[in-house]
């Protein structure tokens, strides 16, 4: 009669560390699936703003910048896009402005750069509004 109760709490604690060893395994295939897709989005943003940072430079040096031949001569890991539109629905002091949005794709996470601008009097940009999501 021993033999089966010792037997029987055996196979009860077998069964909690097997539930438990389970459980560990699980959470943990979670926390890197999270922290790969994290990776990626944190890579997306860096690229978008780094290419957003280079559009500003350069056009404030010249004026006549080709962003395709930017692109090509970059060689970004990520897929980029870019567009450049009025602006609309802003502030008072940010009427007339016009707002570039520089949009990277990597590794099926989007992240968007996008700033609301002039230009000046010197034709050099002056930022009204900027933001990385």
């Amino acid at each position: 009669m021993k033999k089966a109760f010792i037997s029987i709490y055996v196979l009860l604690i077998l069964l909690v560390c097997g539930l438990t060893i389970g459980f560990i395994y699980k959470e943990n295939e979670t926390n890197y699936d999270v922290a790969k897709s994290m990776y990626a989005k944190k890579e997306a943003m860096y690229e978008a703003e780094s290419f957003l940072n280079i559009i500003i430079e350069e056009k404030t040096l010249d004026d006549k910048l080709n962003i395709d031949d930017l692109l090509e001569s970059l060689k970004p890991k990520s897929e980029i896009r870019v567009r450049i539109e009025e602006a609309k629905n802003l502030v008072k002091e940010a009427k007339g402005a016009k707002v570039l949005i520089v949009t990277s794709l990597y590794k099926n996470v989007t992240a968007k750069a996008t700033i609301a601008y002039k230009l000046d009097e010197a034709n050099k940009i002056k930022i009204i509004y900027k933001k990385i999501y």
